[in-house]
């Protein structure tokens, strides 16, 4: 008979490790891997201006939602959505979320 051992965390520990500086710089790389793929997959389908307004935002989840109050951290590719980016929207192959959907994927 094999004996499972078990493993308690407290919140305080879990939001140490989530807002920890290596769980932060993997996250970071990610984004920046992620960038440069969604901008030439969006210049690819004429979208130059979505293309041109894609950045990297940090921060930290507030944990309002979470059960357990975990504040985790996160780095997205996001956009700044205008008028004229809506506009374009209807115009274009690809929509906003696809592109970001695919160089996620990628």
């Amino acid at each position: 008979m094999t004996s499972k051992s078990q493993i308690s965390l407290s919140t305080k520990t879990v939001n140490n490790l989530m807002q920890s500086q290596k769980v932060r710089q993997a996250l970071q790389a990610k984004a920046r891997r992620i960038l440069p793929t969604a901008k030439a997959i969006a210049l690819s389908d004429g979208q130059t201006a979505f293309a041109n307004a894609l950045e990297i935002s940090e921060g930290t989840r507030p944990g309002t939602r979470s059960p357990s109050g975990v504040k985790r951290s996160y780095a997205r590719v996001t956009a700044q959505i205008t008028d004229e980016l809506k506009k374009a929207d209807g115009y274009n192959k690809l929509t906003r979320p696809q592109v970001l959907r695919r160089a996620a994927g990628a």
